[in-house]
């Protein structure tokens, strides 16, 4: 995806996407560049009641098509080589689910997960981070990351995809699933302005990471470290002259 660089505007609700996304400068005329992920620091991120609630729209059954995704499709190895790139994710099919932010729709276009969290909230890495990444009526990326831990009794949407990863170079598997409970009850968010976490790392994409964590099954969290056993999250990146803003929603 190919999008054009663009910023937070702050505290100007009611008008279109507004208090989200906004068209500003290049990153080269900004001088530094906005890249994720970052660490959050909750006592320093900015409260902001003024921004828009975060509105979801996810319904209760959705067939998934779930798939790996090489970065190595060309190499004689790449097959039984886990690049730090390379990832699981989950197809969600056209108009299925979509979020909803001062009346704008963001359409769901895909979730997929890292290990260990890319993201660090207060100096803690989680055992692994989705990514549900949406996509606005003028083509703005949107991303909603969850934290995910172990310790869960299972029945979750992410167990469900968790515990029937495919293989790289092996068939993508279908599965069924309730989506309208792929968040927790507390949808307060972390917001910036940041970047893609794979190549070719494009900014512009608006990221809200939820503050409260979703338990999954020990198997789950285990069955993505066997996958991944290097892991496949992004090392840190620079706050730069960014501010993280807090939308408290509970």
């Amino acid at each position: 995806m190919t999008h054009s660089r663009r910023s937070f505007l702050i505290g100007v609700p009611g008008v279109a996407a507004a208090a989200m996304i906004a068209s500003s400068t290049s990153a080269a005329l900004a001088g530094q560049p906005h890249q994720t992920p970052i660490a959050i620091r909750s006592r320093s991120a900015v409260d902001a009641p003024e921004l828009p609630e975060l509105v979801v729209d996810y319904p209760d059954h959705v067939d998934l098509r779930v798939h790996y995704i090489s970065r190595d499709a060309d190499d004689p190895a790449g097959c039984t080589t886990r690049g730090p790139e390379e990832t699981v994710e989950a197809e969600v099919p056209a108009g299925a689910a979509a979020v909803h932010l001062d009346g704008v729709r963001y359409e769901l276009l895909q979730f997929h997960f890292h290990t260990p969290s890319e993201h660090v909230l207060d100096e803690h890495h989680f055992p692994i981070e989705q990514h549900f990444v949406h996509r606005g009526p003028k083509g703005e990326t949107l991303v909603v990351g969850l934290f995910l831990t172990g310790g869960g009794r299972g029945g979750t949407l992410q167990d469900a995809v968790l515990h029937t990863l495919p293989e790289e170079c092996g068939k993508e598997v279908e599965v069924s699933v309730d989506l309208s409970g792929a968040f927790p009850d507390d949808l307060s968010t972390f917001r910036y302005d940041g970047s893609l976490t794979t190549a070719p790392y494009t900014e512009g994409v608006s990221w809200l990471v939820l503050r409260q964590h979703r338990a999954v099954t020990d198997s789950s969290v285990e069955g993505l470290e066997e996958l991944f056993p290097k892991g496949n999250a992004r090392e840190l990146q620079p706050l730069n002259d960014r501010t993280v803003h807090y939308r408290k929603q509970r």
